[in-house]
């Protein structure tokens, strides 16, 4: 008895270590973040007709809502969600960047249609390799 109280702290203590140091792996760089949206919204609005597009601040650090990468002929306007629900806007959402191996995912939509887009670092730049439809509305 008096064996498992040790080995028991000694496990707990590990997988909270272990646990720390994946959640430190996962942590992507703000200016990678950064360069991961701006992909995603050229790619969304650069031929869209939309001149304003909302965002929702979930998801999007202050840090990098400060120094946004703006898109031309376009505005961005940050909206938290609890504003976006009570005005009833259809704002823009980014989901949490998860880093695996060498790959960073992201969800990225509306509340209409969103995607699950894969991304993986070629030089200096990010290119994105996958994405899958996660919801779809249907009118």
């Amino acid at each position: 008895m008096k064996f498992r109280v040790p080995a028991g702290i000694f496990v707990l203590f590990f997988c909270f270590c272990a646990a720390s140091a994946q959640q430190t792996e996962n942590k992507l760089a703000a200016a990678d973040q950064r360069r991961i949206i701006g992909i995603l919204l050229n790619e969304k609005f650069e031929r869209s007709s939309e001149k304003t597009i909302y965002i929702s601040t979930a998801n999007i650090p202050k840090e990098i809502q400060k120094n946004f990468q703006p898109l031309k002929n376009k505005t961005i306007q940050f909206v938290s969600p609890q504003t976006a629900a009570k005005s009833g806007l259809c704002a823009y959402e980014f989901g949490e960047f998860q880093t695996i191996d060498k790959f960073v995912s992201v969800t990225f939509g509306s509340c209409a249609d969103g995607l699950a887009f894969d991304f993986i670092k070629d030089g200096d730049d990010w290119k994105a390799v996958s994405s899958i439809v996660i919801r779809e509305m249907l009118y």
